[in-house]
C-alpha cells in the first residue's frame, strides 16, 4: 500500500515539494502539518501529530481575501453579485483540486490507512483542503506577501480565466439558465441512467434531457459529479447549436 512520499522518506521529499511550490519553509513542520489528513493524525495521536484542519480554516480566509482583492481592482465596474460569483469559481474545490493534481500534491499527503485504501490521494476535498492549508502554512512561515505570491503563482491561470468570464464549473446551473433564454423555454431534466462498480468505487452515468431529447451524458464517482459532467456536455452542445 502506498504510504505517501513524505511519510516514507522525510526532509529530502519535503524539499522536492518545496521546489514544486517555489517556496522554502523556515519551519518545515508547518508544511508537514499542512499535508497531514485527520485520519493520519488520529492513527498517530500518541506522537503529538497535528492534522491540517486549523490551517485549512486559515488558508480559506487568506485565499478568499486574495481573490476578492484581485477582483476588486481588476473589475472596477462590476457589482457585488458578479464579484462574489466569480470569486466562488476561483476558490472552489474544483479549481483547487485541479491545480493540486497538476502538482502531484496527492503523492505527498499523509493519510490514515482507511483513507488511503479508499482513494484518498485523489479525493477533491482532500486535495483542496491541503492546498488551503499550504497557503496558511506559508502565511505563518513567511508572512502575507509570500502567501499572496504563492496563491497568484499557483492559481494565476484560473484567476485570469475567471476574469475573462470563461471559468464555469457549475454547468448544471448554466444549462438550466440557458434553457430559459434564447427566445424559447425548454423542459430540462437530469436522470441517472446507469450505476456500475463496487460500492466503494461506484460510477454513475447521468443524462440531460431537453424536451425529452438526450442533450448530454456524463460519468462520475457520485451522482452530483455525474450530473455536472452531463451538464458540461450539454452546455458544449448548446453552444454549438445556438451560439
Amino acid at each position: 500500500m502506498k504510504q505517501g512520499i513524505i511519510s516514507q522518506s522525510g526532509n529530502s521529499e519535503l524539499s522536492t515539494f518545496e521546489n514544486l511550490l517555489g517556496y522554502s519553509f523556515a519551519d518545515k513542520n508547518l508544511l508537514n502539518i499542512a499535508l497531514t489528513h485527520s485520519t493520519y493524525a488520529y492513527e498517530h495521536k500518541f506522537e503529538n501529530t497535528y492534522d491540517n484542519e486549523r490551517l485549512e480554516f486559515l488558508g480559506d480566509g487568506i485565499l478568499d481575501f486574495v481573490a476578492a482583492d484581485v477582483l476588486f481592482h481588476q473589475k472596477k465596474n462590476c457589482d457585488e453579485g458578479y464579484l462574489s460569483k466569480t470569486r466562488a469559481l476561483i476558490v472552489c474545490e474544483a479549481t483547487l483540486a485541479a491545480k493540486a493534481r497538476i502538482m502531484g500534491l496527492g503523492d505527498y499527503l499523509r493519510l490514515g490507512r482507511g483513507e488511503e485504501s479508499t482513494g484518498g490521494r485523489d479525493k477533491p476535498s482532500n486535495l483542496a483542503n491541503a492546498m488551503e492549508a499550504i497557503f496558511a502554512a506559508v502565511y505563518l512561515d513567511g508572512g502575507f506577501d509570500e502567501a499572496r505570491k504563492l496563491i497568484l503563482r499557483l492559481l494565476g491561470d484560473a484567476i485570469e480565466t475567471a476574469l475573462s468570464g470563461d471559468l464555469v464549473f457549475d454547468y448544471k446551473s448554466k444549462v438550466l439558465e440557458f434553457a430559459q433564454t434564447k427566445g424559447n423555454v425548454h423542459a430540462i431534466r437530469f436522470e441517472i441512467t446507469d450505476e456500475s462498480g463496487p460500492v466503494h468505487e461506484r460510477n454513475y452515468t447521468s443524462a440531460v434531457f431537453m424536451d425529452d431529447e438526450i442533450f448530454g451524458q456524463g460519468i462520475g464517482h457520485s451522482k452530483k459529479l455525474a450530473e455536472q459532467e452531463a451538464a458540461k456536455a450539454a452546455y458544449k452542445e448548446w453552444m454549438i447549436r445556438y451560439s
